[in-house]
């Protein structure tokens, strides 16, 4: 039995670069090769194909040599929409012009052994069948001019049906395994010029594009697309700042070994940047190389010296960052003179008082003395605690002066958590006796004492965090002790976020014990909470599972914004989603749509797949969907889906609020239950740095109209009915983002401390990287091991046929010695 040496080897690459490496790796290594596009052809909307690109007569030679090659003429739109919308409608006949001209070029080149499809932009899902059908009509075509033609196609990189993660969702990997010979999924370019950096190909990617690939088409067609190429992603200014549209600068291997090797500078390569030979790191996740050219000091997150709380240390997809998920209060008071808790001196009508704090009932009232030494002007601060939106408000005197404190907002943040508040400021107080009384407005709220002291200030705080930048010298090409020649840059990598609607209520249903604290009650129905570990006390993962109507045990809900992420166990079927009194916005699965309901009409409705999870994966792998409303008055917004996408509008009479929380027909899970408020957005945007000299800048933070701010919680509220995007011209990237310095004067050898403070929640501080101010990067390339590791992947995880590298030219030309050779 002879074994096939070659089963899941094969290779192939494209003609695109032209340059003389290119023509070097045929003249080499073309034996390496089983198959290549000839990158020469371009077909416009009219469907017809002219050549362009390299000439096919300078091919000539490499096809004449390597007969065993598959060559293949490449047709390709260059992304352009326009060309595949004409192609695939047919538009003014250019699919048939298109068909008709793939037998012209076939016959002008018989030599050839059948075209490559590079068809990209298709739009979609919606387009699906039209653009499959297009590609039947192509093999059909070719087959029928001849049928030992071969028909290879380029996909975009999907891991499932709507998969794409750029657009290209047109795109039905087990609808086209019938109409290609072989398939090339393009498989590079995640990461691009515009975007973070990272690897161009990165391994969660590639695993959920092969991982589907090879269940939905044959195996033994599928090329893995790997690129030749990295980026080199400029850091120490804007695009703009630097003439650019976009950070990243393409780079060939070689190109990145000059950058390694010390021969290429951000001064045109030239004086006054030196040259460094800097050192590479290898990302054993990814499996490829990366560095840091003219970086002087770099940290993560979680390398700062000290971070305060709520400042927490995370990690997501191997990036370390610091965050904060709240915000606390951060109070501060000079020189304390009397520091009392609670308990009271003496009280009337109904106090509870113990363990230092006082809860006022009916009629009570409670009071305290203290002694003042000496007379002075003193500021007293009281501690204070509103456990429930209905137990909000307290009355507090000094000497006979009374302070009415109360808070009606529903999404002010110190709700259940102590705070303190000025009961007076700069007061006049004589030596001796003096009293502060406090008496009930709203029962339960909790007193929990007062300070007097010299000065009292608060301010709610999302912490901060220091970073020790050690620059020193490095060792240029010539031997020599260099450093930067004018000075420095401190560039932050930071993640903002979208503002989302001012938090009221966030469960997650993972605190142990929540269904006894009284905050929740069942309106119908049955429930119960379902734990990963039923007796931990410690937060853990956590499903509410029933039927019925649970909800927060208030009902003067009226503005708000419900959010919930729910699942529909096996057999369930029916509504389920968040009410607010009359108003239930719910996802069917009878109807397989998104619904909004008031009472018993319909308001609305978004058409939606929905999906049941079977037992044995409910717990562990539910298929969740997330459904939200946003009540303005009469007018109601419906979103559904990870993104929140506005699904419809609706008008609403007569409603006058209520209960609110999560409803369900019939039984399903649900593992959040978001309240919000409906005017007020708390952005996730700003961020501060205190720089070695004492100087603050501000980062992050974006302009906006048709709003208000309130500058102590650092949230806005609408003045006009809108989406929050309409207020800002801005667009918010989701992704890594990279904010600038001014010049810093610093000596190589020195310590400096920076601070970072966020003024924003849910801000992720990911990286600082401290470079020469002409110029620092960070450099992704991809090099022989890489492209090896991932061909043995393609070969004996997925069994695919092989490789298909983006594109000939491009690569480390030592690649080829690894590689089998596809002769005898």
């Amino acid at each position: 039995m002879s074994l096939d040496v070659l089963k899941g080897r094969k290779c192939m690459v494209w003609t695109f670069m032209g340059n003389t490496r290119m023509y070097t790796a045929l003249k080499n290594y073309g034996d390496r090769l089983s198959q290549v596009g000839l990158f020469s052809f371009k077909v416009d909307a009219t469907g017809t194909i002219t050549e362009s690109g390299v000439a096919i007569s300078d091919m000539l030679t490499y096809v004449n040599k390597y007969p065993h090659i598959t060559w293949l003429l490449t047709v390709r739109n260059d992304g352009t929409s326009s060309v595949f919308t004409a192609l695939r409608e047919n538009t003014d006949g250019a699919q048939d012009k298109f068909l008709t001209e793939l037998v012209r070029i076939m016959g002008k080149y018989p030599w050839c052994d059948g075209v490559d499809i590079d068809l990209e932009r298709g739009g979609d899902y919606s387009t699906h069948a039209k653009s499959t059908a297009l590609f039947h009509n192509i093999w059909n075509t070719v087959k029928a001019y001849d049928s030992t033609k071969k028909v290879n196609i380029c996909l975009p990189g999907m891991n499932a049906v709507n998969g794409s993660v750029g657009g290209e969702n047109w795109c039905v990997y087990a609808d086209l395994n019938a109409y290609c010979d072989t398939a090339a999924i393009m498989s590079y370019g995640m990461a691009w010029a515009g975007s973070a950096p990272g690897p161009v190909s990165p391994k969660d990617w590639l695993d959920g594009i092969y991982d589907y690939a090879s269940r939905v088409m044959t195996s033994e067609k599928v090329f893995m697309g790997l690129p030749a190429y990295g980026w080199n992603w400029q850091i120490y200014d804007t695009p703009e700042n630097l003439g650019e549209t976009y950070r990243g600068v393409s780079n060939t291997y070689y190109a990145a070994k000059n950058w390694m090797t010390g021969k290429y500078n951000f001064t045109d390569d030239s004086a006054p940047q030196p040259f460094i030979p800097i050192l590479a790191y290898w990302d054993d996740y990814n499996k490829v190389p990366y560095a840091f050219p003219q970086v002087y000091d770099f940290m993560e997150g979680r390398d700062a010296t000290s971070y305060e709380y709520p400042l927490l240390n995370g990690t997501y997809n191997r990036h370390h960052y610091l965050t904060a998920y709240g915000k606390q209060q951060q109070a501060t008071f000079g020189t304390i003179h009397v520091d009392h808790d609670g308990t009271p001196d003496s009280h009337a009508g109904i106090v509870s008082s113990e363990n230092g704090i006082a809860v006022m009932g009916d009629d009570g009232s409670a009071t305290y003395r203290f002694t003042i030494p000496a007379s002075g002007t003193y500021d007293i601060a009281v501690k204070l605690c509103y456990p429930f939106w209905d137990k909000n408000g307290i009355y507090v005197s000094i000497d006979g002066a009374q302070r009415h404190f109360t808070e009606s907002r529903l999404w002010w943040p110190y709700w259940r958590s102590t705070f303190w508040a000025s009961l007076a400021d700069g007061m006049t107080l004589s030596a001796g006796s003096h009293t502060i009384t406090v008496s009930v407005d709203a029962k339960g709220v909790q007193f929990y004492g007062f300070r007097v002291c010299s000065e009292f200030s608060e301010a709610p705080s999302a912490g901060s965090a220091s970073f020790m930048l050690s620059p020193r010298k490095f060792i240029d090409v010539d031997g020599n002790e260099c450093q930067p020649d004018k000075g420095f840059k401190l560039t932050t990598e930071a993640l903002r976020r979208k503002p989302d609607s001012a938090l009221i209520w966030y469960a997650d249903f993972e605190d142990y014990g929540m269904l006894d604290t009284g905050y929740w009650q069942t309106l119908s129905g049955s429930w119960k909470i379902w734990r990963e570990d039923e007796y931990s006390e410690q937060r853990v993962y956590s499903q509410l599972d029933g039927s019925g109507k649970f909800a927060w045990n208030y009902d003067g809900f009226r503005d708000i914004h419900l959010r919930a992420r729910l699942a529909f166990p096996s057999g369930s079927k029916g509504r389920a989603g968040v009410f607010c009194g009359s108003l239930f916005c719910c996802l069917d699965y009878d109807t397989q749509a998104v619904e909004l309901w008031n009472r018993s009409t319909k308001l609305g409705s978004y058409s939606q797949g929905i999906s049941q999870t079977r037992t044995a994966d409910l717990r562990t792998d539910p298929t969740m969907y997330t459904i939200e409303m946003r009540i303005r008055g009469s007018t109601v917004r419906v979103y559904s889906g990870a993104s929140y996408t506005l699904r419809f509008t609706a008008s609403v009479s007569g409603f006058t609020g209520g209960e609110a929380g999560y409803q369900s027909d019939s039984r399903t899970v649900c593992e959040l239950l978001r309240m919000g408020d409906a005017w007020t957005y708390e952005p996730y945007e700003r961020f501060d740095v205190t720089f070695p000299d004492g100087t603050v800048t501000q980062y992050g933070r974006i302009s906006r109209t048709n709003c208000t701010w309130d500058d102590e919680f650092q949230v806005f509220t609408l003045t006009s009915d809108m989406e929050e995007p309409a207020t800002r011209s801005e667009s918010i990237s989701m992704d890594y983002e990279f904010h600038h310095s001014g010049q810093l004067s610093l000596e190589c050898g020195n310590d400096y401390t920076v601070t970072i403070t966020p003024r924003d929640i849910n801000i992720w501080l990911s990286r600082l990287f401290l470079g020469d101010a002409d110029g620092f990067s960070i450099l992704y390339y991809q090099d022989a091991d890489s492209l090896v590791y991932w061909a043995n992947q393609a070969a004996y995880r997925w069994g695919l046929r092989g490789i298909a590298i983006w594109s000939l030219g491009q690569e480390d030309l030592r690649l080829w010695e690894a590689l089998p050779r596809q002769t005898e």
